[in-house]
């Protein structure tokens, strides 16, 4: 009927559309483009396309093309489908009007984040915003990474800024409590007597990072990453209530182990593209 289609009914995927009757470009017309901007330009080596699991149909249609345009190998595309984003009271609706503009949704969290702080600490202004900023960002990007892709992510916004719990803000608070103990610390020669349990749970865990990274980028869950972190930081708030760190005859082997967890926690929340706090 005068439009540009790839036939694919024999492959299953039905008919594919890449420009209409009256010549308007469609996003699968686009998407041939982008790919090869992608490998061509970029010099990317896998293009992985992280879309709603409504569109499933649809990639695996543009993968198929672009493996019959000789373009890339199939291996070189990777559709990773994920669920909704719902908030506790349901989901959003374009047809309804009730959506949620990320600038606003932002900023709303922001004001949260920023009238805890105030109740906790007398700030500057500046240094308050500062802090609230990231600990908006954490909550947002942690709320969004810790669950599985393949449900449906429900958000709530007070649960996700709190600082105790399975949350971004308890994170940057616990790296911060770290960091803390480390500038408080002095030099020592003491040496450090038998490691104790808590000790040692925390050592196990901390040798675990690699494994759990390797595993997240094989499955592409960075769920693995996010779970592994709150796992990390509730085993280091065990052995900061069991065990004393300054002033006790294994100072310098708590103070070592405590420098060692603040960095795999920083090097766990970098990965999510978290910033750490030095101070909350």
């Amino acid at each position: 009927e005068g439009a540009i289609i790839v036939n694919l009914e024999k492959y299953n995927l039905g008919v594919w559309v890449a420009l209409r009757s009256d010549e308007t470009v469609l996003y699968s017309a686009k998407d041939l483009a982008l790919a090869r901007k992608k490998f061509s330009d970029f010099k990317i080596d896998k293009s992985i396309h992280v879309v709603g699991s409504a569109q499933k149909l649809y990639f695996y249609q543009l993968f198929k093309v672009l493996e019959l345009m000789s373009f890339k190998k199939k291996e070189n595309f990777v559709y990773l489908p994920v669920s909704e984003v719902r908030f506790p009271w349901g989901k959003m609706s374009s047809r309804t009007g009730d959506n949620v503009l990320y600038s606003e949704f932002k900023k709303e969290m922001f004001e949260l984040a920023l009238k805890e702080i105030k109740q906790r600490e007398k700030l500057l202004e500046k240094e308050a915003e500062a802090r609230a900023i990231a600990i908006t960002i954490a909550a947002i990007k942690y709320q969004m990474l810790k669950q599985d892709v393949n449900k449906n992510l429900i958000f709530n916004k007070e649960e996700s800024l709190r600082f105790e719990g399975d949350t971004g803000p308890y994170l940057l608070y616990t790296y911060a409590r770290a960091k803390s103990i480390l500038r408080k610390s002095k030099s020592s020669s003491k040496k450090s007597g038998e490691i104790s349990e808590k000790e040692k749970s925390l050592i196990l865990k901390l040798a675990r990072f690699p494994e759990i990274v390797k595993k997240s980028h094989e499955a592409l869950a960075p769920n693995l990453i996010a779970n592994y972190s709150f796992s990390l930081s509730q085993k280091f708030n065990e052995f900061y209530h069991a065990e004393k760190v300054i002033g006790s005859e294994s100072e310098l082997f708590r103070l070592k182990l405590v420098e060692a967890f603040a960095q795999v926690l920083k090097n766990a929340l970098n990965l999510l593209g978290i910033n750490t706090l030095e101070k909350m």
